[in-house]
């Protein structure tokens, strides 16, 4: 038999459990809903986001301290121009036996002393070395700043680039929700049909199998939204833990004059502007005053220098007369007395001839001259990345014109079919499945169509990129 008050309190505390299981975790969803509402969301439009990365971007501002740092060398390579100057002071106490010239015994005695004095030191010639290092210092400075320049575009660029891939997937989610409410809308239809005996049941199989890839696509598509907006994040350096929409520029701010450009004349302006080229070629003058400064060690150095010092003493005793018997009288001569008797003065000029070093001036010139050699190539080197990268941008912009046409005439094309389809519809001439089609097709070449527009604009901002001639200061979308 089956115990009924056992089954009856079993079913009873299973209620209770499920009860208390909802209350909690409409608890939980609660505090989770007031926890995301109170968190505000931070719209960010492209031209805000390229401001937010010149201001945080890491690599900006220890661009920036490298040019400060290097400014301070060529103030200090100016300085070497003058004089030192250098003042010395000091005293001292001897204790210790001492011999009284006016009593003839040897005592125990405490001296003080202290002296002072004043020397500097300018060098007269030095085989150039002070002329090539100041200018090493400013070519130095120049490469520094070039290089700042181009990392404040490359920090654009790769603004450009993250937030262009945000707005492609955004636009792939809506593309993917259209496309996810057409199969639904579809999957409803074919279940009336088979529950009206018109259609097969293998229909409605492949229609669900047909709406669960739509819904993975659309999740596929979220992922990646959010795993484009986690880089975007990471390259303006915000806070991650913050939520962030990112706001797509309005299809109709972009300008779609299209600029007839010439391969040879962008491939020539990126000769003229890109900074990364000047920053190479101020570091290869700065390596040949490199070479400059080794070469200076064959030369002689001179150099003058003067000093004047003077110092007093305790034990100093000065004759002030003469006593009856003939005995000279003596005290100690004054502080200021010393001071003013006990001036002296130098000056000098020493030169210095190198005779033999053991070859290390030298080896320090075939080593700069290396030096010299690899930078040259390296300019080489960067002079035919510039040509291939002008290159692709000019072929991915031409690519960009020609989408521009083919979305534009897909899109009319599918609106025109939806126009005709809808009326169809409406005189009972088409199915809905038709229509729900024809509405699919016109979304995926709206979604298409504004790609294209931010594609086109963005490649136009790429092309200045690698010319050398995009702004970061300037509005990108006006």
């Amino acid at each position: 038999m089956i115990d009924r008050t056992k089954s009856y309190m079993f079913s009873t505390g299973s209620r209770l459990s499920a009860i208390l299981l909802i209350c909690t975790t409409v608890l939980v969803a609660s505090m989770g809903t007031t926890t995301a509402s109170a968190r505000q969301v931070q719209e960010i439009s492209f031209d805000q986001a390229v401001k937010i990365a010149m201001e945080n971007s890491v690599v900006i501002k220890r661009g920036a301290n490298n040019v400060l740092s290097q400014e301070a060398s060529v103030r200090s390579a100016q300085a070497n121009f003058l004089p030192n100057l250098n003042a010395s002071t000091g005293g001292s106490r001897r204790v210790g036996l001492g011999f009284d010239q006016s009593t003839f015994e040897r005592t125990s005695t405490a001296t003080n002393s202290f002296s002072m004095g004043i020397s500097s030191q300018l060098n007269l010639f030095n085989g150039f070395r002070d002329v090539a290092t100041l200018e090493q210092a400013e070519r130095n400075l120049s490469a520094l700043e070039y290089d700042f320049q181009r990392t404040e575009q490359t920090v654009v660029f790769n603004v450009i680039t993250n937030f262009l891939v945000v707005i492609r997937a955004k636009e792939e989610i809506k593309i993917r929700q259209d496309d996810l409410e057409a199969q639904q809308q579809l999957l409803e239809q074919i279940q009336e049909f088979v529950n009206a005996g018109s259609r097969p049941i293998s229909d409605l199989y492949t229609q669900q199998a047909t709406f669960a890839n739509s819904e993975s696509g659309l999740l596929a598509s979220e992922n990646l939204l959010s795993n484009s907006k986690t880089r975007l994040v990471q390259v303006l350096q915000l806070d991650p833990l913050a939520d962030y929409t990112f706001i797509s520029p309005d299809p109709e701010s972009v300008d779609l004059q299209i600029t007839a450009y010439n391969e040879s004349a962008l491939i020539n302006s990126a000769f003229e502007n890109r900074a990364d080229l000047r920053a190479q070629e101020s570091n290869i003058a700065a390596i040949a005053q490199g070479i400059r400064i080794a070469k200076g060690g064959y030369y002689p150095s001179l150099n003058f220098s003067a000093g004047a010092n003077t110092n007093w003493s305790s034990a100093a005793r000065s004759i002030i007369g003469e006593s009856p018997d003939g005995t000279p009288v003596r005290e100690t001569t004054p502080f200021s007395d010393q001071l003013s008797d006990n001036r002296s003065g130098s000056f000098s000029l020493n030169m210095q001839i190198p005779l033999f070093n053991r070859l290390n001036v030298k080896t320090g010139v075939q080593r700069q001259q290396i030096t010299y050699n690899n930078a040259v190539l390296n300019l080489t080197d960067l002079r035919q990345s510039v040509v291939l990268d002008v290159r692709q941008a000019y072929n991915n912009y031409q690519t960009a014109v020609k989408t521009l046409d083919v979305t534009e005439t897909g899109m009319r094309a599918a609106e025109q079919a939806l126009q005709v389809e809808q009326e169809r519809y409406n005189v009972g001439a088409s199915t809905l499945v038709d229509l729900t089609a024809s509405q699919a097709r016109y979304t995926q070449a709206s979604g298409q169509r504004i790609q294209a527009l931010f594609d086109f604009y963005f490649q136009q901002r790429l092309i200045e990129y690698y010319q050398g001639t995009l702004y970061p200061a300037s509005d990108l979308f006006d």
